[in-house]
């Protein structure tokens, strides 16, 4: 795989590196080199960035040139934008450098890119020029700086702060380093849809209307009336079994108590009549299930759970003993 060097150059707070306007040429900078990367992520390569990630240390330029040395890149290229004096004027086009004693390999990636930079963003050619460089002034690796339009000239400012303009300039330096270094497109994986979770489908029995409310899917709504308590459950999966049971405060001289688990709608879960104040929930299928129950008394939804057991009063089961719940809502994540 090939290995490119790629370079914002400058820093975000590099004194006098903006536009009049306040728009710092890092920023610009930045924004070609993601685009250039983001065109070769479908090519056997890999991208290796010299300068600082948010912009906020200037490299220095020594240490730019030890980085992509360092990483072993078969090719460097820089990234700017040029100034004239600082002011609105008239100062247009873009170049591309080589050092003072350039390689046949340096002259070869200068013009690929080159070509391509005055086509697709449409400015002026000022030429390929030589330059004493520090950053591409080696003759190791391959290396050039590009000049992508004034941020001071009053026509480049236009194309180099539009959405053309900077693409332009990205896929002009992408485009010649695919052709330099014969780069291959990665092969294509299909897309495979991801597994779907199934549907979680329940209701539940309220005790003032005394009678099943309609049913839920996933956590579209919750099943229950607020401030009538829930007295059974019933619930079932697309795909999949749903096991659950439900716990009752003492009554009648019965004690508090888990009554049996039930699989899917092969019974509800609870008695007719009798408000439960905790519920649990858990499924054969490889996705976490979640489940929550809104309180009674105090009108709130306690914390969603995962879990399945008495014993777990934090992710056991939902609910707390003696406070009636009113609602439930049951979906994967």
């Amino acid at each position: 795989m090939k290995k490119i060097g790629l370079d914002a150059g400058h820093g975000l707070y590099t004194a006098g590196k903006q536009t009049p306007d306040g728009i710092k040429e890092w920023s610009l900078n930045d924004d070609v080199c993601d685009r250039i990367a983001a065109i070769l992520s479908k090519y056997d390569c890999e991208i290796i960035r010299t300068d600082n990630n948010e912009g906020n240390i200037d490299e220095s330029l020594s240490s730019r040139v030890n980085a992509y040395i360092k990483a072993g890149v078969d090719t460097f290229v820089s990234i700017h934008h040029n100034a004239f004096t600082g002011n609105w004027n008239n100062a247009t086009g873009v170049e591309v450098y080589t050092d003072r004693t350039p390689t046949e390999k340096d002259e070869r990636l200068a013009s690929l890119i080159y070509d391509r930079l005055v086509q697709y963003t449409g400015l002026k050619g000022r030429g390929i020029k030589r330059a004493n460089f520090a950053v591409i002034n080696q003759n190791k690796v391959p290396a050039v700086l590009c000049e992508g339009g004034f941020m001071d000239g009053s026509s480049d400012y236009k194309i180099i702060t539009s959405e053309a303009g900077k693409q332009g300039y990205a896929r002009a330096v992408a485009e010649g380093l695919i052709e330099f270094l014969s780069l291959k497109e990665k092969p294509q994986t299909p897309d495979v849809p991801l597994p779907q979770n199934p549907d979680v489908i329940y209701q539940v029995w309220e005790n003032v209307k005394d009678k099943w409310l309609p049913n839920v899917v996933n956590d579209t709504d919750y099943a229950g009336n607020f401030k009538n308590a829930v007295c059974a459950v019933y619930a079932n999966l697309t795909s999949g079994n749903i096991y659950y049971k439900v716990h009752v405060p003492s009554s009648k001289g019965k004690p508090a108590r888990w009554l049996p688990e039930v699989k899917n709608r092969e019974d509800y879960a609870g008695n007719l009549g009798q408000p439960i104040d905790a519920v649990m929930f858990r499924t054969d299928t490889d996705k976490t299930i979640c489940y929550a129950a809104h309180e009674k008394k105090s009108g709130r939804w306690l914390p969603p759970v995962t879990g399945y057991s008495e014993a777990d009063r934090i992710n056991g089961y939902a609910g707390n003993f003696g406070r009636e719940i009113d609602a439930i809502k049951i979906y994967f994540v």
